[in-house]
């Protein structure tokens, strides 16, 4: 009688421990079935949220590094901090209900690069790339003589609104136009008889005589000369009398020959396949200074002439015009 009381007593033992052990299993997959492992994530100890794993905290700031990258490849995106994380267990209706990418998105700062023209100390112009800034403002440089054209490199924390093509073709048409007009009135006495001179004296530059393209706005900026259209290796001949000031390359322009005239007046060659002249050197009217090409910005054979007046740049065709 003894042992089988004993055996009913570990019998019901063991059976109460297993009953046990089974409603906690079962306490245990409702649990975890009803709550997930996660890691909280902090920023400057401020909650951002719940992620599943660091990883995936990862994944969604490159997500939202991305987005700010299609506006502006440049943009430099950073946390000011470094996120810091805690392990967790919370119920999938709150991983549901939260908004981790606008948490993470608020703490997101940006640095943004831009390119101001500035005209006389005035910023005329706003571009996201250097080489735009650039372009404009070594055209407005190369049109007018005196002026003070800078590009400043300037952050932003947000987008700024950029000048458009056809904003910057209309602000660079104004100032040149502007400036130009200012120097011929203060010159127009001077240059005058400095114009007739020009005109009586000077011969035809080159044997063609095609007029490919005049002087004047085209294709969004102003061209500075007269192009007369040839044959490659067609002589250029010296406009007038004078010295050389500059024999050689000069970017747009390829091959150029510059000659000093005096009184203010000098005439430009480009685009020349061989030079003929140094600077320095003294050339007479009809002399053969260079040889027609195609170097430098340019479509075709020809000889872009151009006429200067004290530094600024006329129309040349009057010049030449019935040679």
């Amino acid at each position: 009688m003894k042992k089988g009381k004993i055996f009913n007593t570990v019998k019901f033992i063991f059976s109460s421990i297993f009953s046990l052990v089974l409603m906690f299993s079962a306490v245990l997959v409702t649990v975890l079935n009803a709550y997930k492992p996660v890691v909280k994530a902090y920023i400057n100890q401020e909650f951002i949220g719940y992620f599943s794993t660091q990883q995936h905290f990862d994944e969604v700031y490159n997500e939202l590094v991305i987005e700010k990258q299609n506006i502006d490849t440049d943009v430099k995106v950073y946390l000011e901090s470094e996120p810091t994380f805690e392990t967790s267990y919370v119920r999938d209706s709150l991983l549901e209900k939260q908004n981790i990418y606008t948490n993470l998105r608020s703490q997101i700062k940006t640095e943004y690069t831009i390119y101001n023209v500035v005209v006389d100390n005035e910023n005329k112009m706003t571009f996201a790339n250097q080489d735009e800034a650039d372009k404009y403002s070594e055209n407005l440089k190369s049109q007018v003589k005196k002026i003070d054209v800078k590009v400043k490199q300037e952050k932003m924390s947000e987008v700024k609104e950029f000048t458009t093509y056809e904003q910057a073709e209309s602000i660079t048409k104004d100032i040149v136009g502007k400036n130009n007009d200012i120097s011929n009135s203060n010159n127009e006495v001077a240059t005058s008889t400095q114009n007739i001179a020009l005109q009586e004296n000077g011969i035809w530059p080159t044997k063609a005589h095609y007029i490919s393209s005049p002087y004047g706005w085209r294709w969004g900026t102003i061209h500075t000369g007269t192009d007369i259209a040839g044959r490659a290796g067609d002589p250029i001949y010296a406009y007038k009398s004078g010295v050389v000031t500059y024999s050689g390359w000069a970017k747009s322009y390829g091959n150029i020959v510059k000659i000093d005239h005096g009184k203010g007046i000098s005439t430009w060659y480009a685009h020349n396949s061989k030079l003929l002249v140094k600077a320095g050197q003294k050339v007479t009217q009809g002399q053969t200074i260079a040889l027609m090409g195609s170097t430098g910005f340019s479509t075709g054979n020809h000889l872009h002439f151009e006429v200067r007046i004290n530094g600024i740049h006329v129309n040349s065709y009057p010049y030449i015009q019935g040679k």
